[in-house]
């Protein structure tokens, strides 16, 4: 037993690349839907949950919800789910956009579950050009590479036992297929290949940001996740971002209906207040006083409520208030992890992939995740 795992070791030692763990992540592409589209120019098969295939391969096919369960060409199939396979060395597009791997949909209640089962690697070359522009700095893109991974793979561990890993917009980290897969990004995905930041044997939690425009913030602060990585650090070099001062004008209307789709029983609100900062300086919360009274609400709420581009951070003042609200505000993001602008100029400065990911995350190890499964 000795002797094997020193084998292995001098065989991760010698290796060009590092080993690279083979996993499959369940992506959530889209939720509550009734009907999609799928294609693909080389054809694919549909599997049932028994394993047999449903009918003849095909190079075009429109999912819908029905009453049994999910209709294919209008004909149903009356089960509730369904595995869609890219014949050899194709892809398939659904609703025009081409992605890697397989897909599985789900009928829920009142919906499709869309899924996007997809090799680790190749999800990372449809995220690394989604999140980062693709002629930055190689270094800096070698930054996203092994935060994306890192993070992809604390979502897998996190969501075991559910119906995917994580979701392929904003909410977890932005996955656009291979539509927007590009050469430099892809070489930058490969060459980290298998690379991830570890704490205490596991792999990290690496939120990241736009722009902090100031110092990042303390996770425990803002969502009450205390971790020795996640303090905040100081990041003045984003000044470059479009997103590092910013106004933004709503009308008192938008906010009004904005919290009444949020579920507050707001009819007119008379005033919107800062009411507690981040040691960082970004709003907590705000106070809301309106026809039926108070509400005190996270500014991390408000965002979400109002719309990430319409407010993009919670580090703001409110400049006037009238029929119209008018925000002065800094940064893009929440504001947690690392700084993508602030990568980008430390990139250009000549530090190199592992020095700035261990300044954005200080106390974490660079290390091949199969290194780490290897030691649990």
């Amino acid at each position: 037993m000795i002797l094997s795992l020193f084998i292995v070791a001098l065989t991760l030692l010698a290796a060009p690349h590092p080993l690279q763990a083979e996993e499959t992540l369940r992506v959530s592409l889209m939720d509550q839907v009734k009907q999609l589209a799928f294609t693909s120019d080389k054809g694919f098969s549909i599997i049932t949950p028994s394993g047999k295939r449903l009918g003849r391969p095909m190079k075009s096919a429109r999912i819908s919800l029905s009453p049994g369960g999910i209709a294919v060409n209008r004909a149903d199939s009356h089960l509730q789910e369904l595995l869609f396979i890219p014949r050899r060395g194709g892809r398939i597009s659904i609703n025009q956009n081409p992605f890697q791997g397989t897909f599985r949909v789900i009928r829920k209640k009142g919906g499709l579950l869309v899924l996007n089962e997809v090799d680790l690697e190749l999800y990372l070359k449809g995220v690394v050009p989604s999140e980062m522009p693709s002629k930055w700095k190689m270094e800096a893109l070698k930054v996203q590479a092994v935060i994306s991974r890192t993070y992809a793979l604390y979502k897998k561990r996190e969501n075991r036992g559910r119906d995917y890993d994580l979701v392929g917009s904003i909410l977890a980290q932005v996955y656009k297929g291979a539509s927007v897969e590009n050469r430099r990004t892809s070489s930058a995905v490969e060459m980290t290949a298998g690379m991830i930041l570890s704490y205490e044997d596991a792999p990290a939690l690496t939120f990241f940001h736009s722009t902090s425009a100031g110092p990042t913030e303390d996770a425990a602060e803002r969502w009450n996740i205390d971790l020795p990585y996640l303090k905040g650090v100081s990041c003045p070099l984003d000044r470059e971002s479009p997103y590092h001062e910013w106004k933004k004008t709503i009308t008192l209307s938008d906010l009004e209906s904005a919290l009444r789709k949020k579920g507050f029983p707001v009819r007119a609100v008379a005033t919107l207040t800062p009411l507690k900062w981040s040691r960082a300086g970004r709003l907590l919360t705000v106070r809301i006083l309106y026809n039926g009274g108070e509400i005190i609400l996270k500014a991390e709420d408000l965002r979400q409520a109002l719309g990430y581009r319409i407010l993009p951070s919670t580090n703001f003042r409110i400049d006037s208030f009238g029929k119209e609200l008018k925000f002065e505000g800094m940064g893009y993001g929440h504001g947690v992890g690392l700084c993508q602008w602030g990568t980008k100029v430390l990139a250009e400065k000549g530090l190199n992939f592992e020095k700035i990911l261990l300044y954005y995350y200080p106390g974490v190890t660079l290390q091949p995740y199969e290194a780490l499964q290897l030691s649990q």
